[in-house]
């Protein structure tokens, strides 16, 4: 009896052994390459107005996910459409994820600028690199912090973050721009002038739109939301409810102009307020090549009444 218990209890430790082993090497090929149904992708991202533009939403060019503080005092964002020259900086890019199994370790994140417009010369200021843990998890959204000197010649500058990762699940979402300019109402108009380039390599017709989107405040969040709720929520910001607003006077000239590679064109806007407005209004002046977004700048426009 003892034997037959003893040889019972070796049978089923065998057992367990050999399904360990098996476990291990389930769907193991012969290369070593992690096998498809363990792999994992992160979706590394940020406010892409390219993106976004691209799934129909309305788009400012005030990234939220991009500021500007002064490396002397970190913590405390500038304005960023209107920075010295010449001065120690710091650009600060929120980046998140959208996957919640595959963290991104050690992404790396460059940052530019390119001159005041849309699609004008890009010049790099550095790259960093970030752990971007999966999304809901402590830590996530990450910070990354690259250093800019400023230019010696005094003027707008438009700041591009990009994040860098070959195997990302949505490499559409990884470019985000920030790029405003402010002017104070002058009875009752506030003119703007900026310059847009055709990047391109051929001869193109570049068409450019105005409307007032911004992004509107952050609702509560429920127990429990279905389908129709979140729905809703992305409805909001489709670009068809954001014209620009009753009252208002946009005149963007030219608002089609046609560039030859590497021409650059300066375009003027002429905002027109209505009476008696008091307080902050953001118009977003859009710039397209076809069916591609080029660029585009958010005009704010402060009065007093």
């Amino acid at each position: 009896m003892a034997l037959a218990l003893g040889w019972l209890i070796w049978l089923l430790r065998e057992l367990k052994r050999l399904c360990r082993l098996a476990g291990r090497d389930r769907g193991r090929p012969a290369d070593g390459r992690v096998p498809s149904w363990a792999y994992r992708r992160p979706d590394p991202l940020i406010y892409s107005q390219q993106y976004l533009q691209g799934q129909g939403f309305a788009v400012t060019w005030d990234n939220p996910d991009i500021h500007v503080q002064l490396a002397s005092a970190p913590g405390v964002f500038v304005d960023a459409h209107a920075l010295t020259p010449e001065t120690e900086y710091q650009v600060v890019a929120r980046i998140w994820n959208g996957s919640t199994t595959a963290p991104a370790p050690g992404l790396p994140v460059r940052v530019g600028y390119l001159e005041f417009g849309a699609g004008t010369t890009w010049h790099e200021v550095g790259t960093t690199k970030v752990d971007v843990p999966v999304k809901g998890a402590v830590g996530c959204p990450a910070t990354a912090t690259v250093p800019w000197r400023t230019p010696a010649a005094p003027g707008h500058y438009c700041l591009q973050v990009e994040l860098l990762w070959d195997d990302d699940a949505n490499p559409d979402n990884n470019m985000g721009q920030s790029n405003t300019d402010v002017k104070p109402l002058n009875s009752p108009h506030a003119a703007f002038t900026f310059p847009v380039r055709n990047d391109r390599a051929e001869r193109a017709l570049v068409t450019l739109w105005c409307d007032g989107y911004a992004i509107p405040p952050l609702e509560s969040c429920g127990a429990s939301e279905g389908e129709d709720t979140r729905r809703m929520r992305m409805d909001r910001h489709r670009a068809e409810h954001w014209p620009v607003p009753d009252g208002w006077r946009v005149e963007v000239n030219p608002d089609r102009l046609a560039l030859a590679p590497g021409e650059q064109a300066d375009i003027s806007v002429d905002i027109t307020a209505p009476d008696g407005f008091t307080g902050r209004q953001a118009i977003n002046v859009n710039a397209a090549i076809g069916d591609g977004l080029l660029g585009g700048v958010t005009l704010y426009v402060d009065g007093t009444g």
